[in-house]
């Protein structure tokens, strides 16, 4: 295999398959990038089995047609060092090995056949197809990927619940001490369905989301599959029955403070510094006009900021695990926010003033 290409586009393309690289593996091959040069595209193929990261690139100067996989993290951080604006050739001889050559640079490292490489997700029977903006996918992501559970013997709740019907999609996530939700616009769907999605592939595919165009997304038996320009990415989906969370985000809370996003934000960070037990709580107490956020913890110390905030009614307390509200106010891009709230023993929920279409409920914690 023989071919040249600009260091710019190789280097971004070869960041857009990197996620997928198997990181813990006994099998040597799923550390690397599978490469195939066919006719003036060059395809990049990463996978840790699970999930598939597909790549093509276009305006490649190909003299002689052929594939390798070439470890990814040394080819990455090869790539990364070469001179910007040059073009690079990569040269694969009959003993796989590669060398790669960038004006007067010269590199020389060993790679796997392709034939070593396991056979990639091949989609089965299509089930659903539909498209979103990309602006709408990432913005939903970014909203609830944070409120996923990391507990391994959970495993449904370490994915995203998303339920796909009529011109509407909703994303949920929880650990058990949190929720998150929210919904947005598709197009071009005839079919309904539920699933459970690995954290991971949204992870990945929301790095190379923009704010233009839609993304087409098929969800099939046991998989779903983003597909964006010349960009691929399968994954595998998550097997189980998603706990239902309706009666969770319906409850009715009769206290509502309205404070500025940022201000709180800003105020639960502060607080929070001496809030450094195992709950890592901040006491939130709305009165006539404020919220005063505070925290204490023995043998450290305490901490209080009063902030400004449309409230009136009973003065009213509840402790939040800190982390859990920094979370989600980091991601609120409104400029203000709702805390509802109903007694010291419930769970609170928070939302932008003026979006209904995101909930966060956030579990207390007894101090």
């Amino acid at each position: 295999m023989k071919l040249s290409c600009k260091k710019e586009d190789l280097q971004e393309n070869i960041v857009k398959v990197e996620g997928a690289v198997s990181v813990k593996t006994t099998l040597p091959v799923l550390n690397n990038i599978l490469i195939e040069a066919s006719g003036n595209e060059l395809q990049l193929t990463s996978t840790d089995l699970e999930l598939v990261i597909k790549c093509k690139m276009k305006e490649v100067n190909i003299s002689e047609e052929g594939s390798i996989t070439i470890p990814a993290r040394k080819f990455i951080d090869i790539v990364k060092e070469l001179p910007s604006e040059k073009d690079v050739s990569i040269n694969v001889d009959e003993k796989n090995q590669i060398t790669i050559k960038c004006n007067k640079i010269n590199f020389r490292i060993m790679g796997l056949p392709k034939s070593d490489f396991p056979p990639v997700l091949e989609p089965k029977k299509d089930s659903l197809n539909f498209k979103i903006k990309q602006s709408v996918l990432r913005n939903m992501i970014k909203k609830v990927i944070f409120s996923v559970s990391s507990d391994e013997t959970r495993k449904i709740l370490t994915g995203v619940y998303m339920i796909i019907e009529g011109s509407e999609i909703k994303m949920v996530t929880t650990d058990g001490h949190r929720l998150a939700f929210i919904k947005g616009a598709i197009t071009n769907v005839e079919k309904s369905a539920k699933i459970i999605v690995p954290t991971k592939v949204l992870n990945e595919i929301s790095k190379s989301l923009n704010d233009s165009d839609d993304i087409d997304v098929a969800v099939l038996e046991n998989q779903i599959i983003f597909k964006r320009n010349d960009l691929i990415v399968t994954s595998r989906l998550i097997d189980g029955q998603y706990p239902s969370y309706e009666q969770i985000i319906n409850k009715i809370f009769d206290k509502k403070v309205r404070v500025k996003t940022e201000e709180m934000y800003r105020a639960v960070k502060r607080v929070s510094l001496v809030a450094i037990d195992k709950t890592s709580a901040v006491k939130l107490k709305a009165s006539d006009g404020t919220l005063v956020v505070s925290a204490q913890t023995v043998d450290v110390g305490d901490a209080e900021e009063e902030i400004a905030a449309d409230y009136k009614g009973e003065e009213t307390s509840i402790a939040f695990n800190s982390r859990y509200v920094l979370d989600v106010l980091k991601v609120l891009e409104e400029e203000e926010t709702d805390v509802q709230l109903r007694d010291s023993a419930s769970a609170g929920l928070i939302k932008p003033v003026k979006d209904d279409s995101y909930i966060y409920i956030i579990m207390p914690v007894r101090i």
